[in-house]
């Protein structure tokens, strides 16, 4: 039990902070032209996913994910302050603060429960439902600033009071530790990448719909938890093809129904904390460069034909298209991670 305390601990920061940057993005129109949210957004795209990486390595050199992460919920509540001063610092801040919180957080999580995908369902689950619950609020016209900084400074205390796991810093090393799982990385990046560009599809046809982004959120975050405990149950590699595979009808049927897609999106986001728990096993000296390829780079080039203005959601949301491209995201994984992996966890 006192394993997941920090993880949901995290969980938690995570959602107060995505909510705060979502609050943050959709509230721009506000203040500023509609031709200028648009690089606001990019901007906060770029730094929040796009820098995850760098921030990764610089936390694992300086060998404290903590600091990231009181770094990162301190850095939101300054860009909350920022808005009402000036947007464009705000969003500044706020791509920097979940570039740094996501890294040094998801360093935390994954080892908190080493070996097991559970911790990182745990800490990523609340994520989406906070940018979701952040957009809900923008389009009320409701920002309740105080009310965050309270949350977000509560929540940096009471990390700070928590005992941290052990770290892998000091671990002994051997030589070509990081070569021989080259090729698993690389796969492993691609199948997230994958499975991130079938999610922003149905993000976008679902835009606008409020009431349906929420219930989509709720049933994404739940599915990051079921599949974190659901993977080290019976397997990472097992539950991930079975998860891929399963959902792939139920995408399809989405389209009709929302009875449909929610479960489906659920069993589509069920393989996160799976994937990045074990890009993080091939990584084992560097938890929040993994985090930062996991939650940064792969999810950034998962979402990059959304940039372009000729995509059309619609076109790509073909069933032979998601057919397609979940069936390789399933055998990607299922090459990827090692069957060693799955004997332990099973």
């Amino acid at each position: 039990m006192r394993k997941i305390i920090l993880p949901v601990t995290l969980g938690l920061a995570h959602g107060v902070s995505d909510c705060s940057a979502g609050l943050i993005l959709g509230s721009l129109s506000n203040s500023i032209s509609i031709y200028g949210v648009g690089s606001m957004v990019l901007l906060y795209n770029v730094l929040a996913f796009g820098a995850q990486p760098l921030a990764g390595l610089l936390t694992d050199k300086l060998k404290n994910p903590r600091l990231a992460v009181l770094t990162g919920l301190f850095l939101m509540a300054a860009a909350v302050i920022m808005y009402f001063i000036n947007p464009f610092a705000a969003v500044l801040f706020a791509g920097l603060a979940s570039a740094v919180f996501h890294v040094g957080g998801g360093a935390l999580a994954l080892c908190s429960t080493p070996d097991r995908s559970s911790g990182a369902g745990l800490f990523s689950a609340p994520g989406v439902a906070g940018l979701a619950i952040g957009g809900y609020l923008a389009v009320s016209e409701i920002f309740p600033a105080a009310v965050l900084i309270a949350l977000l400074s509560a929540l940096a205390v009471f990390i700070f009071a928590l005992k941290i796991p052990v770290l892998p810093y000091n671990a002994p090393r051997s030589e070509n530790e990081f070569e021989k799982h080259d090729f698993i990385m690389l796969v492993l990046l691609l199948a997230i990448a994958l499975r991130s560009a079938v999610w922003n599809i149905f993000q976008h046809i679902e835009q606008g719909e409020i009431t349906n982004i929420i219930l989509i959120s709720i049933s994404a975050a739940g599915g990051k938890i079921i599949g974190g405990y659901a993977g080290d149950l019976i397997g990472w590699r097992r539950y991930s093809f079975s998860a891929l595979i399963i959902a792939v009808p139920l995408l399809i049927l989405g389209e009709s129904s929302i009875y449909f897609l929610l479960p489906g999106i659920a069993l589509l986001q069920s393989v996160t904390p799976v994937m990045v728990t074990a890009l993080y096993r091939n990584m084992k000296k560097l938890p929040a460069t993994s985090a930062g390829l996991s939650f940064g780079l792969a999810i950034a080039a998962g979402g990059l034909p959304f940039v372009s203005s000729d995509f059309s959601a619609e076109e790509y949301s073909s069933p032979l298209i998601i057919s397609g491209v979940l069936v390789l995201t399933a055998v990607l994984i299922y090459v990827s991670i090692q069957r060693k992996v799955t004997k332990v966890n099973a």
